[in-house]
């Protein structure tokens, strides 16, 4: 199919409507969990059985619900959409040949992530590597380049500004240079004893001093300095960001990986475990937090309903929550975290080929566009064996998918009537009315951390706050875990 125009199959998936049923049917089948199969035996003599409602399911609220059914509690988790899972969202449907793409939750890396390897592990899940951030062009001021040849530019850019000092250059003879932070501020990283724990351990005072102060005061060089930037960073969230990576083992090579079948494998096998403690079509209406437990009101299929339980994790993303009548009035630092945070607006377009096109240019499909209707694109679902194959492409929220085909054709660095596109799958977003955006953005400006941190995690009476947007890394499905299972940590010590 050479001439691709207005004549392709777009089609806006609405997903976030769907029913569970969307989940693959050998999924269904294989490794099915009943009720009672799910229900641990009793709660420890020494911990009350509770009752709590689990607000959202997204992993988040699904692996923290998952965590109290195991000790025992009654969970009953509310969700306002058709399907579970939230922003892990994989596609099967409108794809040909068994291929599959990821519209959220990308990948997952190691070292870090552990609490999700550790639901990997447990649920037998099958894991592969995941290669589409090798081999990349870029596509800079109009010309495709490799990773060599930016490189280069990279260090063509260091000598302008005067090398780096004798210190620098002796760090990355071993080091990469994106590890050059750590030079200047690793040795702060001593005070830290509780990576949720930024403030109160004597550098409050740098919440309102840039980064590159620090990188200056300990005698960085200008080629350092220019490069790290920094000049709108707060010191201290550059200092706690670079503990958090550097303890977790970030500041190593990372291993990319997804989960075969999609990422929603999961977040099915999560769901499957709690069965009919999960319902679906449950929009929050109102919650009334009292010191002896919460209310809920809610609508399920028309019909408005109350709810009560002695606990609430509450899992929903400050986008839904701001629109949820909460009782008493929540404290003035909570409510300016749901008014004010902000997420990632980001398009997913899947494009199906007829075959690997970009092999006849012998080039590299995992390339970065930098423009305006597309930022990136890449192969996956590669183990499919099939000709045919799926591409992951992305966009800022909002933008219509024949601009971004029209851009991928205009850009393309091979043989224009090579490409083979047949048909294209779209998720904003930006317009979802249960997901509404990507991940958190950060908490960096002078004097913002504060305004966010802690309160973002605060409990608030009754309700515990979870989700990927109330950790202190917002990488997607590592901070919905790490959230989760803290939430259900609070709940049980309660």
């Amino acid at each position: 199919m050479k001439n691709i125009n207005r004549r392709i199959f777009i089609r806006n998936t609405v997903y976030s409507g769907l029913s569970a049923s969307i989940m693959p049917a050998q999924l269904i089948a294989k490794d099915a969990v009943t009720d009672d199969e799910a229900t641990p035996e009793s709660s420890t003599e020494t911990t009350r059985k509770k009752k709590v409602i689990v607000a959202g399911a997204g992993i988040s609220g699904l692996c923290c619900a998952y965590e109290l059914m195991k000790k025992g509690h009654e969970v009953v988790v509310l969700e306002a959409s058709g399907r579970y899972g939230g922003a892990v969202l994989s596609v099967h449907d409108g794809l040909a040949d068994g291929l599959y793409a990821d519209f959220g939750a990308e990948n997952f890396t190691k070292p870090g992530y552990e609490n999700y390897w550790k639901y990997i592990e447990e649920f037998k899940l099958s894991v592969l590597p995941y290669f589409h951030r090798e081999n990349i062009l870029t596509r800079i001021d109009g010309v495709w380049q490799t990773d060599e040849i930016q490189k280069e530019a990279y260090n063509v850019r260091v000598r302008q500004l005067g090398g780096f000092n004798k210190r620098e250059t002796q760090f990355l003879l071993s080091n990469p240079s994106s590890d050059l932070q750590l030079l200047y501020l690793e040795p702060y990283f001593d005070k830290f004893i509780d990576e949720y724990k930024p403030f109160g351990i004597g550098y409050d005072h740098l919440e309102n001093t840039s980064i590159s102060e620090i990188y200056k005061k300990e005698g960085a060089s200008k080629a350092a300095i220019t490069i790290l930037d920094g000049d709108k960073t707060s010191a201290l969230y550059g200092i706690w960001q670079a503990y958090i990576m550097n303890k977790r083992g970030y500041d190593k090579k990372l291993k990319l990986f997804r989960l075969e079948g999609g990422n929603q494998v999961l977040t099915d096998a999560l769901g499957r475990r709690l069965g009919s403690r999960v319902k679906l079509d449950c929009k929050i209406l109102e919650i009334e937090n009292s010191e002896t437990g919460v209310k809920v009101k809610y609508k399920e299929f028309g019909e408005t309903k109350e709810m009560s339980a002695d606990f609430m994790a509450c899992c929903l993303r400050t986008t839904a929550l701001k629109k949820i009548l909460v009782t008493p009035t929540l404290p003035p630092q909570k409510q300016f975290v749901f008014d004010n945070l902000a997420y990632d607006q980001k398009t997913r377009i899947v494009f199906q080929a007829r075959s690997k096109f970009w092999l006849e240019d012998n080039i590299s499909i995992n390339l970065t566009f930098n423009h305006p209707a597309l930022l990136k694109i890449w192969q996956v679902a590669d183990e499919v064996a099939t000709d045919r194959v799926s591409l992951m492409a992305v966009a800022p929220g909002g933008t219509n998918p024949l601009r971004t085909l029209e851009a991928f054709k205009e850009l393309y660095p091979g043989k224009k009537s090579n490409i083979n596109i047949e048909q294209a799958l779209v998720k904003d977003w930006s317009s979802d009315q249960f997901v509404h955006g990507c991940e958190r953005h950060g908490f960096s400006g002078l004097g913002e951390l504060s305004k966010y941190w802690p309160h973002i995690m605060t409990v608030h009476g009754r309700i515990h706050f979870g989700g990927a947007h109330t950790d202190n890394r917002s990488w997607g499905m590592e901070a919905a875990t790490n959230s989760a299972i803290r939430v259900a940590l609070e709940i049980e010590k309660a």
